[in-house]
């Protein structure tokens, strides 16, 4: 099972890890997961962040049914492989598994044939995209226009299925309308103009290292704060 496969599990069975681990329990495979998160690219940290993630359910019951079968099976004693997950993936897991709902152990029920996990997979990664392209926006500038930047990468751009080309609102300057200089400091050593979801992820999710989401801290903490932490992100995926 690789990494992806065990999110998608988590996924499925998030009400059953909700309602089968205790407040402390599920703190701690909480945490686990957010080490997933953090581990960026290095396939030998996801790896060990994956295994964490695993041994923190030790305390889900065989009573637990087709989650406790799956766990056995897949992750009590067999490694889970490094393949280094998409930071959407993660994320999208980390909003579904946060949000589920506390609740008495179930009584035993018959359930329903699983969904096959890569659907699993891209429902997380769909979601995270959902996600992204409900935060405040613009219509993308046209390339060569001062909004657009003087780089491919200056600019996130995200594709709307529906609005078509969007740039997410936090990367202008609202006297200007032109882009913040530390946003297109950033967006370059991101790359955003190959990887405009994880660019955009970067900026408008969670960041531990940081303490709050990058965006909002703009101007309120040195830019050089900002640009080490995305260098160190990179960095770690090397």
């Amino acid at each position: 099972m690789n990494t992806d496969e065990l999110l998608a599990l988590l996924v499925r069975h998030r009400e059953e890890l909700r309602q089968w681990l205790d407040d402390d329990q599920y703190r701690t495979f909480l945490t686990m997961l957010e080490r997933l998160r953090e581990a960026g690219a290095d396939p030998e940290r996801v790896g060990m962040a994956a295994m964490a993630v695993v041994r923190s359910l030790w305390p889900v019951p065989d009573e637990a049914g087709d989650l406790a079968r799956a766990l056995h099976k897949y992750g009590r004693s067999v490694a889970v492989t490094a393949a280094v997950p998409s930071r959407e993936a993660v994320l999208a897991a980390l909003e579904a598994l946060y949000a589920a709902p506390s609740s008495a152990p179930p009584e035993p029920r018959h359930e329903p044939d699983p969904v096959p996990e890569p659907d699993l997979v891209a429902a997380v990664v769909a979601a995270a995209k959902q996600r992204l392209l409900a935060e405040p926006s613009r219509a993308a500038a046209p390339v060569g226009s001062p909004a657009a930047g003087s780089g491919p990468a200056d600019v996130i751009v995200l594709t709307d299925p529906e609005a078509g080309p969007r740039s997410p609102e936090f990367q202008f300057d609202p006297g200007t309308g032109r882009p913040r200089d530390i946003v297109v400091r950033v967006n370059r050593i991101l790359l955003a103009d190959r990887d405009p979801w994880g660019a955009a992820d970067w900026w408008l999710g969670g960041n531990s290292w940081l303490g709050d989401r990058p965006a909002a801290l703009i101007g309120q903490v040195p830019d050089d704060r900002l640009a080490d932490a995305a260098q160190a992100l990179v960095e770690e995926g090397r």
